[in-house]
């Protein structure tokens, strides 16, 4: 059972004595690069139906990248490694946990520089790819998952001289192989599959220090969904556009991060073949972050937060956010085993206080209160619902606390963290909500990079 942690150790190994080889001739044009994290993780109360109160895991990651540079012209290719262990038979855990020997990525890439003279810097990348763009609320690839999403197609990331950026994309998303409960569990070596009946494609464009010296970004994606033989779909036509406006921060000064999101488009109410009724779609979503950074002592930095997501299915029309490919993580909390929180039907006030108390060292608190934006819908991603509406809005509060250290400087990292969800009336009244206590979860990782 334990052959996933050996087989990451093992490559680990292989790919420091590839990365040794190449510093002995630097001029080869090739370069490996990678990390093997092992991660412990432990829940109770959870909040989802049809789910074990308690569940426990153990997962590994092993990411090794691989690069030929021509000059001008590369290919790059990754495999990851994503097993996980001694999970419940029932567990919440999915394809983002375990998904074996997996080539996530191979691309052909073109650098633009090139081509473009003096004026900016660019590439175009052909082939299999992860993506992630502007805040990662749309399009991310989150660092918590073992598994991120990956797609298939064209990627162009173009910025100018003054830093400002344009990035458009037109792929088909992979679906993550083995997809059953046996086959994740067993951590079965099964190929992703890129989706014919799913097609990604958009862009955004920013202009660096547009506004009081912040970034101000504008972005449109469009997402299309058809049936195909034994995947049947609510057949999702989103055009999702958003703009943000964000200013990072520096000892003794503010920062700040708003963005607003629109949905338009339209979907069905089902999966039913019989159901050919296409239902308006009218959703959206908000993030707001005000900052400011210490400059003595631990350098702290306060922040307030505040985040919204529409949610509701039951009205003639869909009005329930859609996150698409957007990460959650630094917005949400943890996900895998825990993750009840999501950018759907939410509406959540907060705090977050994250300080350096010595060199190689970081923490983290945060506080968030959480309703529902909208009563009859289920709230965030725990499928917990009251179509009535009679069980409230009052989902409770979410505190979250992290503390990393790097115990050899860029190569070695340990991290650990713990989340508790304090239910409200809303996640113990609701007519599917589990009858147990709070959520409490915890983890402990360590990744080595090399």
């Amino acid at each position: 059972m334990l052959g996933g942690a050996a087989c990451a150790l093992l490559i680990a190994g292989i790919g420091t004595a590839h990365a040794q080889a190449k510093d002995a001739d630097g001029a080869s044009g090739f370069s490996i690069e990678g990390s093997v994290r092992a991660r412990v993780e432990v829940v109770d109360g959870q909040v989802r139906p049809n789910a074990p109160d308690s569940d426990a895991m153990l997962s590994f990651r092993t990411l090794i990248t691989a690069r030929y540079d021509f000059g001008g012209v590369h290919l790059t290719a990754e495999l990851d490694d994503a097993r996980s262990y001694f999970q419940h038979g029932q567990s919440t855990a999915g394809t983002s946990e375990s998904n074996a020997l997996e080539p996530l990525q191979a691309y052909l890439g073109v650098e633009l520089g090139a081509v473009a003279g003096q004026s900016g810097k660019g590439v175009v990348r052909l082939g299999r790819m992860t993506l992630n763009s502007g805040s990662g609320r749309v399009l991310d690839r989150p660092d918590w998952s073992n598994s991120p999403n990956s797609f298939l197609g064209v990627d162009i990331d173009w910025t100018s001289k003054r830093g400002d950026r344009l990035h458009l994309v037109a792929v088909r998303p992979f679906d993550k192989l083995p997809s059953d409960r046996a086959g994740m569990h067993d951590n079965k070596v099964e190929l992703d599959r890129a989706n014919p009946g799913l097609h990604f494609w958009g862009g955004s464009y920013t202009r660096a220090k547009a506004v009081v010296g912040a970034n101000a970004e504008v972005y449109g994606f469009w997402l299309g969904e058809r049936d195909r033989a034994g995947r049947p779909t609510r057949d999702r036509e989103l055009f999702t556009s958003g703009l943000r406006i964000n200013r990072s921060g520096a000892k003794g000064t503010f920062d700040f991060d708003v963005e607003g999101i629109l949905q338009r488009g339209t979907m069905r109410a089902t999966t039913s073949a019989a159901d050919v009724t296409d239902r308006k779609v009218r959703a959206g979503s908000a993030h707001v972050e005000l900052g400011y950074t210490f400059a003595s002592g631990w350098t702290p930095r306060i922040a307030g937060l505040f985040e919204y997501a529409s949610g509701d299915t039951s009205a003639p029309s869909v009005t329930r956010f859609d996150p698409l490919f957007g990460g959650r993580r630094g917005d949400f909390g943890p996900i895998s085993l825990y993750g009840p929180v999501s950018r759907a039907n939410v509406i959540s006030p907060g705090i977050l206080i994250d300080a350096k108390p010595a060199k190689g060292w970081d923490v983290m608190v945060k506080g968030q209160k959480l309703w529902l934006a909208s009563a009859t819908d289920s709230f965030a991603a725990t499928s917990v619902r009251d179509a009535t509406g009679a069980s409230g809005r009052d989902a409770g509060f979410q505190f979250e606390g992290r503390v990393r250290n790097w115990l050899i400087p860029k190569k070695l990292r340990l991290e650990f963290g713990a989340a508790l969800l304090a239910k409200g009336d809303f996640l113990t009244d609701a007519p599917n909500a589990p009858h147990t206590g709070d959520m409490r979860f915890a983890y402990l990782g360590v990744s080595t990079f090399f």
